[in-house]
Formats: C-alpha cells, sequence, structure tokens
C-alpha cells in the first residue's frame, strides 16, 4: 500500500508589513467603553509578534495560488500531475461558491477536482490527513493542500484582542505517493468543544444571521475571547501531541520537529515545556507573521523547510487548535 510523503512546498506573504510601531498609534476601546493604546514591547511581551503582514488587493485566492504554484515548483512535477486540490480557508472569497476550484484555475489546473476544508485553523492539517487517505487508498498520485487566509478582512481595529494578533498568508504542500519504507504519513488524533463555539466567532453573516442593512456596526467582524482560547490552547496542546505518539508508540523526545500553530507564543512555550522539548525544535514564524489562520501551520513548515531544518527520516508532528473549538495533531515521517 503506497503511502503520502510531502514532496514539496511553498508559501506566500503579502508585502505590506505592519510593524508594531505602527499599531501603537492605532486607538483601542476597552469594554467600557474608554480608549487605549499599547506600546510596541507590550506587544512583543504578551504575543511574541514583531510584525504582521496585510493584503495590498490580494484576495484569499490571490495568495492561495501563488502559494500552491510554489509548493508544485518545488515538488518539481508538471502542474499536469496535480490529481486533486484541497483548500482550507476561513476567508473564502464568495459565500458562494466555494473557493478550491477556484484556486485551482489561478494555478492553471483547469479541470482537477477541488474541495473545501473550511475548519478555521485546523483546516489545512485536517486536509492533510484527508489527503493521506485518498493517497493510501490508491484513488490519487499527487495532490495540492492550500491553507490560506485573509484575517485582516475580519478583524476588528478597535479591539486589541484580534488587532495585534492576525496576519495574512498562505501556505501549500504537495503530497505525494510513495513505496518508500519508513516514510511518510502516520497517523492524526483530533477533538473538539462545540460548546464553547462562541469563544471565537463572526455573529453575522451566516445563515442564521444573515446580513441586514442597519446590522450593529462590528457585528460583521471576529469576536474572540482571547483569554478563553489561550486556555484551551494550554489545555489540549501538549495532551494532543502525546496522543498523536503514544498511537505509535512514541515519546516526545523521539520528535525531531514539531510544527505547531502559530497563534500564542507562550500556548507554544508552555507545551513544550511540558513536553520537555527543546524550543530548537519548534517552528517559529509567529514573530513575522501573526495568526495567519489556516495558512499557519503550512507557512511555518515551508520556513522549516527552506532554512534546511528537515531531513530524511525525521519525525514531524503538525498541531493546531483553534474555533470550533477544535484541535488536531498529526505525525509524519519526513
Amino acid at each position: 500500500m503506497p503511502n503520502a510523503i510531502i514532496r514539496g512546498t511553498g508559501s506566500y506573504l503579502p508585502s505590506r508589513r505592519v510593524s508594531n510601531r505602527e499599531v501603537e498609534s492605532w486607538t483601542f476601546t476597552s469594554s467600557k467603553g474608554e480608549e487605549y493604546h499599547v506600546t510596541a514591547e507590550e506587544i512583543v511581551e504578551k504575543t511574541g509578534i514583531l510584525e504582521r503582514r496585510y493584503s495590498q488587493g490580494e484576495t484569499m485566492s490571490d495568495m492561495a495560488a501563488e502559494a500552491g504554484k510554489q509548493a508544485i515548483s518545488s515538488a518539481n512535477i508538471h502542474p499536469d500531475d496535480i490529481d486533486l486540490v484541497l483548500l482550507a480557508t476561513s476567508t473564502p472569497d464568495y459565500r458562494i461558491p466555494k473557493s478550491a476550484p477556484y484556486v485551482a484555475h489561478k494555478i492553471g489546473l483547469h479541470t482537477v477536482p477541488a474541495y473545501d476544508f473550511g475548519k478555521d485553523c485546523t483546516g489545512w492539517i485536517e486536509a492533510l490527513e484527508a489527503a493521506s487517505y485518498y493517497i493510501r487508498a490508491g484513488r490519487y498520485q499527487n495532490i495540492l493542500i492550500i491553507g490560506a487566509d485573509r484575517c485582516s478582512s475580519f478583524i476588528n481595529p478597535k479591539q486589541k484582542g484580534t488587532a495585534l494578533l492576525f496576519g495574512d498568508g498562505a501556505g501549500a504542500a504537495v503530497l505525494t505517493a510513495t513505496e518508500a519504507p519508513n516514510r511518510g504519513f502516520l497517523s492524526a488524533v483530533a477533538g473538539g468543544d462545540g460548546e464553547q463555539f462562541s469563544q471565537m466567532y463572526i455573529p453575522l453573516g451566516g445563515s442564521s444571521s444573515p446580513y441586514v442593512p442597519d446590522h450593529a456596526p462590528g457585528q460583521e467582524l471576529l469576536v474572540m475571547n482571547g483569554n478563553a482560547m489561550a486556555k484551551y490552547g494550554r489545555q489540549i496542546f501538549a495532551v494532543g501531541v502525546e496522543r498523536a505518539l503514544s498511537q505509535q508508540q512514541l515519546v516526545p523526545e523521539n520528535l525531531d520537529l514539531l510544527i505547531p500553530h502559530q497563534a500564542s507564543k507562550r500556548v507554544i512555550e508552555a507545551a513544550v515545556k511540558a513536553l520537555d522539548l527543546p524550543m530548537s525544535k519548534v517552528a517559529l514564524t509567529l514573530d513575522r507573521t501573526g495568526d495567519t489562520g489556516a495558512a499557519s501551520v503550512p507557512i511555518a513548515l515551508d520556513h522549516a523547510v527552506r532554512e534546511g531544518r528537515l531531513r530524511e527520516g525525521y519525525l514531524i508532528c503538525l498541531m493546531a487548535y483553534g474555533g470550533g473549538l477544535a484541535w488536531i495533531s498529526a505525525l509524519m515521517r519526513w
């Protein structure tokens, strides 16, 4: 039975850099209606972020297509060899139709099937797991998996909890069938807590609360309880990694590289400490990108590849958590 390996990666970040010094000039509003500012030093201390990228007219599909093209080029295959496109995003260009076929078109893949995974920050790893099973079943040979989000489209510039954290970007990988022993996708574990969905959601725009002309300001923007999300991350991050490892009768010290969702440096550091891993085994891009949603993990993966941090046979763990609330952890042998 074939297995699935990552043959090539790619990523795209918009050229506009929004530094913490720029954010210092922004005016935020507290829950009591009081206005205030934050300093660049406070931002770094609380988030670990130095800058984030904002789209300058690029749509989500534009960014996704560019990352996809890079991944295909990195895989050293012809675009016609791609059998399937999977796209993870929370910020589609349009509610209808879904974005994956449009992204495939922009890449130049005009006849391949293309599916959307709209599962927020965990979506790309979920698409990776699904693609691996497709390849194991022999249905496809080369699958392009893209994570892309234009998070600047949903942040509330008056609310510090979202305005400081999020950025725009896209990441991608080509998953290819292999018969090589001891390489490829191993397994994944996942979980969720739908009771807490309102800890991170956009109130307006869905079928339960459609847009109306006189909607309350800000209802179309992200509402997030940052403390609750950080608490959820701390609860499940290390546990999720350990559960994935235990399925393969492995322990944290067997890991060569951990590639986490880039949402909170504090959460990542707490998990790494609980796992007794050195930070040298963690791929971090948070300081340069902010939280890019579904693009977070594939961007970090691509940067790790370009920095020469992965070698054949390395054991890697990809871990993400976010809206839903949901989490997923996956293991691959590089």
